[in-house]
């Protein structure tokens, strides 16, 4: 909890399922996140952990064969899991920024950049067409700008494939930023980047972050960027928050064994004969999970006393941890 900041999302006991042919896919299975005014959010975990379906929801964006089993999501005062799809799409784009993880397939190849901005701006903001085409323009432009594209004027009629893998991260970007939105929820923005280009994009929504007093969600799978870039973190395994808290303190002194995991499995380059340790195993089917904890095949401090159902228990009032062995005294209530 951040004191005094105000809180823009709320997420409570979030249930998503799947109806397959192989049964019924527990993707989130009892999320409880916040998220508030201004910080970044690092969401982290493997694939197939739920975190980018967790925050698809928050976009309104679970469709048929998924849909949300129960639990709330609170954005800005707003009960987002009881509101219309009328009312989600006044959000969505507006208030809720989604970017997605590869800009090439998430772009429509067809569109000219400078048309795909327009139509997020004649869907929100109607005022600025009644100021006549040029403040139009000049807009766009001025956000291509603000995120960095050379010659944005010039490059108003080009097509995505005629950018870079990073340029077009970068138009992705401000699309979603065109209407100055509360939240941006930017899921594997460096995917498929070189590390330079990485470095570039991250710090475009760090300083966009701070210039537009703007909540920031990152969902990735890469402990370096949380590291840098994020005031908190969440981490997920197998549809469930395993371990929370301020991004420095779970960096040096990680509660979780699969947080502990996720960090040694990190190559260090200033070692490089140094073993790298990968996490044994793999994530539990999502479609027949366990009924106790769900990391206990993979962790190397199982007992049996870990064989039951374990909750995300308060370790102090920024930490928590679900983990019957974590090192911190449970926060007494």
């Amino acid at each position: 909890m951040m004191d005094g900041t105000p809180q823009l999302l709320k997420i409570r006991d979030l249930r998503i399922n799947f109806d397959t042919v192989h049964g019924l896919v527990k993707a989130v299975d009892g999320v409880d996140l916040d998220v508030f005014q201004g910080e970044c959010l690092g969401v982290v975990g493997e694939s197939g952990s739920g975190k980018s379906v967790t925050f698809k929801s928050v976009a309104g964006l679970i469709r048929k064969p998924g849909r949300i089993a129960s639990g709330r999501i609170e954005f800005n005062g707003i009960e987002l899991t009881q509101a219309s799809e009328r009312q989600l799409r006044k959000l969505r784009g507006k208030e809720i920024a989604l970017t997605l993880q590869d800009a090439l397939t998430a772009l429509n190849p067809s569109i000219k950049v400078g048309e795909q901005i327009r139509e997020v701006l004649k869907i929100h903001d109607r005022s600025l067409f009644q100021k006549g085409k040029k403040a139009v323009q000049d807009y766009i432009v001025e956000m291509m700008r603000m995120v960095g594209i050379p010659d944005s004027e010039s490059r108003l009629d080009d097509y995505p494939h005629q950018f870079s893998g990073g340029m077009r991260q970068r138009i992705m970007i401000a699309i979603a930023l065109s209407c100055k939105p509360k939240l941006l929820i930017a899921d594997e923005p460096t995917t498929a980047l070189d590390v330079t280009i990485q470095a570039q994009v991250l710090s475009l929504i760090a300083d966009l972050r701070k210039k537009l007093d703007m909540a920031v969600v990152i969902i990735t799978h890469d402990l370096g960027v949380v590291a840098e870039y994020t005031d908190r973190v969440a981490v997920m395994y197998a549809g469930q928050i395993v371990e929370t808290g301020n991004t420095k303190d779970i960096i040096r002194s990680p509660e979780h064994p699969y947080t502990r995991g996720l960090l040694r499995s990190i190559p260090d380059l200033s070692n490089l004969d140094q073993a790298i340790h990968p996490i044994p195993g793999q994530i539990p089917d999502v479609s027949n999970l366990p009924q106790y904890c769900r990391f206990y095949p993979r962790c190397e401090q199982a007992t049996d006393q870990c064989r039951q159902i374990v909750e995300l228990r308060s370790l102090s009032p920024q930490r928590k941890s679900r983990c019957l062995f974590s090192s911190l005294s449970p926060e007494k209530s």
